[in-house]
Parts: structure tokens; C-alpha cells; sequence
């Protein structure tokens, strides 16, 4: 779990849906060591923005880890997580069933750059369209800046 080093400290995140009416986004991200896991917190505005928590690991090092999502809504989602060099990445597990209404075929995944400096994270998070969910959009820009 050491690939995940950089990730690990308390961010501001911000970001805008392109879909108007604009939403601006405003979150604190808190990630943070939980013995041979990751915890992920965040916490955000507008209200329409669900707080979450995931805990992420469980799989052998250098592979792929699991991120299990939980949100304010009562949403739950399998996702995967991997690091590797200065891009950070997360998706939705492949035939994974843990959702409901938005599982399997609900595709979404987040790609992020990070700085040299290791002090800003330029992301975006994307959704899969079209029948087979493989025709990706942006969803949402979102920059970590850390605190």
C-alpha cells in the first residue's frame, strides 16, 4: 500500500459540473493510513454533494486495490484504485453487483494528474455513456490542492 504515499494527507478539492445549471463543487478530502488500509473521507458543499468514506486495500501489493465507497445518501459502490507514477486512478469494478439501481452498467471512473511538487492533483470524473458504457464524458472536473 505504499504506492499510495502521495495521496496520503488532507486536500481541498474544487471543481464544476458543465451541465447547467453550473454547480460549483467545494470539498475537504482527508486520506489517510488505517494500518494495511486507506481510508478516504470527504466532506462537501453544495448539500447536494454527499459526504463519503471509503476503505481502500485488501488485494496484493502492486496490484489494483479495492475501494469500498459508502456515501450519505446510502449509496454503496465497488470501485478500484491504483497509482502509478503521477497518475491516480479509480473505477467502477468490473461485473461487481454491491450497488442496486446503479450497478453494473453504471460505469464511472476518475483519472487525476499529479504535480511534481506533489501539491496539486488536476482530476476529472467521467461517466460511461452509450449501451455498453465505454463512450466516456466528463462529468466533472475537480483539482486537490493540499492543505
Amino acid at each position: 500500500m505504499n504506492e499510495f504515499e502521495p495521496l496520503i494527507g488532507t486536500w481541498h478539492g474544487e471543481g464544476e459540473t458543465p451541465d447547467e445549471p453550473r454547480i460549483k463543487i467545494s470539498e475537504e478530502a482527508k486520506i489517510e493510513r488505517l494500518g494495511e488500509f486507506v481510508v478516504f473521507r470527504t466532506t462537501g458543499e453544495p448539500a447536494e454533494l454527499p459526504d463519503s468514506i471509503a476503505i481502500i486495500g485488501g488485494a496484493p501489493a502492486g496490484e489494483p486495490q479495492p475501494m469500498r465507497y459508502f456515501d450519505s445518501r446510502g449509496v454503496k459502490r465497488m470501485f478500484m484504485m491504483a497509482l502509478a507514477d503521477s497518475t491516480w486512478t479509480i473505477w467502477r469494478a468490473p461485473d461487481e453487483d454491491w450497488n442496486g439501481p446503479d450497478g453494473p452498467g453504471f460505469n464511472q471512473r476518475f483519472i487525476g494528474e499529479i504535480s511534481a511538487d506533489g501539491q496539486t492533483i488536476e482530476g476529472r470524473w467521467e461517466r460511461g455513456m452509450g449501451a455498453a458504457g465505454d463512450q466516456w464524458e466528463v462529468d466533472f472536473p475537480l483539482t486537490y490542492v493540499r492543505k
